[in-house]
């Protein structure tokens, strides 16, 4: 059941009308649940890897944060990468933009939260990670052939600051 439900949502974002709910309506309920529970509940918990990014907003410099789905590297598995599809809208996501300007970036996952760097993926990289992007979730590749831009996959690695004599989780500037 709660495989046919997930397969479900999977096919009715993929549309341009329920990836525009999705990022309207669905995105800020998931983001207040995943705040609230410090990223322990989400609407997407039907098996959807879901982790609360946070950046600086490349225009304000202030905190923004983006419940996204996530897969983890299958060699190093603290390696997660996230997909910039926006709901199949035409736009650029802001979170992109923001971790463009500035790709140090928080992690909250299944209640923890860590630093992270954010870096984009780039030919064989992208490919293969986008092959299982598609696996898991195909209506991915609609949005792609609807839209005009590439749809950027981002590479989120750990950030060594315990050995710089930081704290575990340091700001982001």
């Amino acid at each position: 059941m709660k495989a046919r439900l997930l397969q479900w949502m999977l096919n009715i974002s993929s549309t341009v009308l329920g990836g525009q709910l999705l990022v309207a309506l669905l995105s800020p309920i998931d983001r207040w649940l995943l705040l609230k529970t410090t990223g322990l509940v989400s609407i997407s918990g039907l098996g959807t890897p879901t982790l609360l990014l946070t950046t600086l907003g490349h225009k304000t410099g202030q905190p923004r944060t983006t419940p996204l789905m996530y897969l983890s590297d299958t060699h190093q598995p603290v390696i997660l990468y996230v997909i910039g599809s926006g709901g199949g809208r035409p736009l650029m996501p802001a979170w992109i933009l923001n971790l463009m300007a500035n790709p140090k970036v928080l992690v909250t996952r299944d209640g923890i939260t860590q630093n992270y760097q954010a870096r984009a993926l780039t030919n064989g990289q992208y490919s293969a990670v986008w092959q299982r992007f598609m696996t898991f979730n195909p209506g991915f590749r609609r949005y792609q052939d609807r839209l005009t831009r590439s749809i950027p996959i981002i590479e989120l690695a750990p950030r060594a600051t315990q050995a710089q004599g930081l704290p575990a989780v340091d700001r982001l500037g």
